[in-house]
C-alpha cells in the first residue's frame, strides 16, 4: 500500500450508524481513505448477552473486502466486554491481540495498533515485543497517542517501538486531539506542533503523522443558535491548515461524530439533516419535529437550499432525495447520523483533493 495515495483517515466506533456509512461509501472514495476502527461489542442480544465483537469484525471484513485498515480496541467502559478486555491484555507481548489478528482474521489486510503499556519500571517490554512480531508480518504498524505530551514524552513512548520495528515495516502515528470545539485554533495547532516536534527523531521509521480530532457539537441547536434552520463552524479544517504550514501531517478525523458518544433515544430527538460546506469549515442544518414534518421537511429545505446543498453523487444524496419525496428509508437518528457521515467523508476527500493538487 501507498500511503501517498491516502488522503483522508477517518476513525470511527464500530457502532450501527457508523458501519452502516461505510458500507456505503463508494469504492473511488474508499481508494483514497484508510480508515480506523476502534472495535466495540455488537449490540446485546439473548445470544450475545455482553455483546460479540466477531459479530462487529464479520461487519468489517464485508466492508472492507482486501482493502487495507487500522484496527484498534475501544477502551470506552460503555463499550467494551470481556473479550475487549482479553485483547487488551499485555501479558506475553500482547498475545491474545496477536493471536486475534495473525491468526484468528488473517484474511483480513488489517494494519494492527501498538497498545503502550509501562510497567512499574518503567520497561516496555511487552510493547516491544508485540512491535517485533507484528512488524514481520504486516508493513505497517500504528500506535495512538494524546497530542498533548511534549516532545519527550512523545520519544519516550516511540523509542520502543521504532527500536524494534522489522526492517520491512513502517509505523503510522496517530496524535489525538479528540474533542476541540471549546478550544482557540491557534492553541490547538501550537499544541499539536509540539507533539510533532516529537516524531522527528524517527521520521526514518515513520511513514505518516496523521492528526485526529473533532469539532462537531453534541447539540447542535445550540450551538448553531437556531430551532429550525442554522450553521455551525467545524475547525478542522483551519487546524490541519495551522498544522501543515509547519509540519508535513495528515489529515484524519472523526467523521462528523462527537466524541461524548451521546445516545439519541429516537422519541426525544428532533429530526434534523446536517450537511457539511465544501470549503470545510461549516455545516448547515435543517430540523423539524415531527408534528411538523420530521425528516421529510427537513430533506426538503435541504434540497432546496442550493446555496448549502450541492449533490455528491453518493449514497447520502439518494436518501435526502428519497426523504423528500417523503420516502426516508430510515427515521431514527442513527440512520440520519449514517447520512451525514456519508456526505461529509466525500467532501474531505474532494478538499483534500483540491488542495494537494
Amino acid at each position: 500500500m501507498n500511503l501517498n495515495n491516502i488522503l483522508y483517515y477517518p476513525i470511527i466506533k464500530t457502532r450501527d450508524g457508523e458501519l452502516r456509512c461505510f458500507n456505503h461509501v463508494d469504492d473511488d472514495t474508499f481508494s483514497k481513505i484508510l480508515p480506523i476502527y476502534e472495535l466495540t461489542k455488537s449490540r446485546v442480544s439473548k445470544k450475545a448477552p455482553d455483546g460479540d465483537i466477531y459479530r462487529r469484525m464479520k461487519q468489517i471484513a464485508e466492508i472492507q473486502g482486501n482493502r487495507p485498515f487500522i484496527l484498534d480496541l475501544s477502551t470506552d467502559s460503555r463499550y467494551i466486554n470481556p473479550q475487549i478486555e482479553q485483547l487488551l491484555s499485555e501479558q506475553h507481548g500482547f498475545k491474545e491481540w496477536q493471536y486475534f489478528l495473525f491468526d484468528l482474521h488473517t484474511d483480513l489486510n488489517i494494519i494492527p495498533m501498538v497498545h503502550i503499556y509501562e510497567d512499574e519500571l518503567g520497561e516496555f517490554g511487552d510493547v516491544e515485543e508485540f512491535v517485533r512480531v507484528a512488524s514481520t508480518k504486516t508493513d505497517f504498524v500504528a500506535v495512538r497517542l494524546p497530542y498533548d505530551l511534549e516532545q519527550q514524552e512523545i520519544e519516550h513512548y516511540l523509542e520502543p517501538i521504532s527500536n524494534n520495528l522489522g526492517d520491512g515495516c513502517k509505523l503510522i502515528v496517530l496524535l489525538d486531539a479528540e474533542f476541540v470545539r471549546h478550544q482557540v485554533v491557534e492553541d490547538v495547532v501550537d499544541t499539536f506542533l509540539e507533539s510533532c516536534e516529537g516524531t522527528k527523531l524517527f521520521e526514518d521509521k515513520i511513514a505518516a503523522t496523521v492528526m485526529l480530532c473533532t469539532s462537531f457539537p453534541s447539540n447542535v441547536a445550540q450551538a448553531g443558535g437556531e430551532d429550525i434552520a442554522g450553521s455551525i463552524t467545524i475547525s478542522e479544517e483551519s487546524i490541519y491548515q495551522g498544522i501543515s504550514q509547519e509540519f508535513p501531517i495528515r489529515y484524519g478525523d472523526y467523521a462528523s461524530i462527537n466524541t461524548e458518544q451521546i445516545e439519541m433515544k429516537g422519541g426525544t430527538f428532533v429530526p434534523r439533516i446536517d450537511i457539511a460546506s465544501l470549503d470545510g469549515k461549516h455545516f448547515t442544518y435543517k430540523r423539524y419535529r415531527r408534528h411538523s414534518g420530521g425528516y421529510e421537511e427537513c430533506a426538503k429545505h435541504t434540497v432546496r437550499d442550493r446555496k448549502s446543498y450541492v449533490s455528491l453523487g453518493v449514497w447520502a444524496d439518494e436518501e435526502i432525495l428519497e426523504a423528500s419525496r417523503e420516502n426516508p428509508s430510515g427515521i431514527s437518528p442513527a440512520f440520519w447520523i449514517s447520512v451525514r457521515m456519508n456526505y461529509y467523508i466525500k467532501t474531505r476527500v474532494l478538499l483534500r483533493e483540491m488542495t494537494s493538487s
